[in-house]
């Protein structure tokens, strides 16, 4: 089987897939991901095979959206803001390239992360079966809004279904393409809560650390300055890092407890900004995040969902501060299911971070559900299940033709 992976050309969009790619070349089968140009490096830095495909930008490169509208603040229109540029402007292209890709590579199976939706139109168009994966914390409910962000399927289905068109597909009213044949998640039920609306086809699996071959735990996590105090980790992913105000929020909030905060502030980032700190602050341009978290007490993020579920997977409580996109989401989900606590939007000063910093360490109950969540997480299939999934429908979907 030959499977061609879609993705939009972000970090935390790529991680989700990578486990998959590597579990399908595992199994025997051909894999290669479809990606801008500028996004080469980073899918090879894993070893996968890539296709230039789609507009040429990046989600962390502002400079890059020269084809998109300015980005506005969260609420209803940054919801417009993200299907606009994630089922409507990158759509069109990235099929167009895919199909001239395809008859190259000539896949069985196009699978796609669950904010790209060029995938899915080729998929159809060529008369193979697609699959998804959940990309995004709230990707595992069929909603038509939470918290103002886009849902799976309702809030797309306009774009779509013009690009449908545009291919020559047949209408879609109920906005089935998206989820046709399979959507594979990597999160519990219980994350978005058993009884949640979700899309047919959903199938939940356990998650899998997305780490770049050799990575290694760096030796000072041995030598920090405050032996057997608890240790924090605080990092705001490699996007949303550049927020003004957050990062020095944190540092100003728990730099002076006693405990040992270890600061993931981007390679994008000079330390300067930051100005003296005491001795039991570190600033590290990148950590290998999944392998440092079980070291952790409690991690101190902006929710992005990529990040949860490292910390989950590791048994660690957080406090969430999230900023935009799914991140509201994600902070409302670990105080629902009593993993973290949330900092609201409007309070992300270093009071209101430190007074959540401190219930959750000073409370053994986060950690408790910290860690029955982690075995909920463990509890589900590997993710060869996923593969075996996908080789029936590539094998089905033809011969029900």
């Amino acid at each position: 089987m030959k499977a061609l992976f879609t993705v939009q050309p972000s970090t935390g969009h790529l991680h989700p897939l990578v486990p998959l790619a590597n579990a399908l070349s595992a199994a025997g089968h051909e894999v290669a991901v479809c990606s801008a140009s500028s996004f080469r490096s980073e899918v090879e830095a894993f070893g996968l095979r890539h296709f230039d495909a789609g507009l040429d930008w990046l989600t962390s490169d502002h400079s890059t959206w020269n084809r998109f509208p300015p980005m506005p603040p969260p609420g209803p229109e940054f919801a417009e803001f993200v299907v606009k540029i994630f089922a409507d402007i990158t759509t069109g292209q990235m099929a167009t390239d895919l199909l001239r890709v395809a008859r190259e590579f000539g896949p069985d199976i196009i699978v796609r992360e669950s904010m790209e939706y060029g995938g899915c139109i080729a998929a159809e168009v060529l008369g193979i079966p697609h699959a998804s994966v959940a990309g995004n914390a709230y990707s595992a409910v069929d909603s038509p809004r939470i918290h103002y962000f886009p849902g799976n399927r309702r809030m797309v289905g306009e774009p779509l279904d013009r690009h449908r068109k545009s291919f020559g597909l047949s209408p879609d009213p109920e906005i089935r393409m998206p989820f046709r044949y399979l959507h594979l998640c990597f999160t519990p039920q219980s994350w978005d809560g058993i009884d949640s609306p979700r899309p047919n086809n959903s199938r939940f699996l356990r998650h899998v650390n997305t780490m770049h071959p050799g990575e290694t735990l760096p030796n000072w996590i041995n030598d920090l300055p405050l032996p057997n105090r608890p240790i924090v980790l605080a990092s705001l992913g490699t996007v949303f890092n550049k927020t003004p105000g957050i990062l020095e929020a944190i540092i100003d909030a728990i730099g002076r407890e006693d405990v040992n905060l270890i600061v993931a502030i981007g390679r994008d980032e000079n330390p300067k900004r930051f100005g003296s700190l005491r001795s039991n602050v570190r600033l590290e341009a990148y950590v290998p995040q999944a392998l440092l978290l079980p070291y952790c007490d409690v991690f101190i993020t902006h929710g992005g969902f990529n990040s949860v579920k490292e910390s989950l997977i590791a048994g660690v409580p957080m406090v969430v501060v999230p900023i935009t996109a799914d991140q509201p989401y994600s902070a409302e989900r670990c105080a629902a299911l009593g993993v973290g606590q949330a900092v609201p939007s409007g309070k992300r000063n270093a009071t209101a971070i430190r007074d959540a910093f401190l219930d959750v360490l000073g409370d053994d109950a986060y950690r408790t559900r910290a860690r029955a969540f982690q075995c909920e997480m463990e509890s589900l299939p590997d993710i060869r299940h996923a593969v075996g999934l996908m080789e029936e429908i590539a094998e089905a979907v033809p011969t029900s033709r």
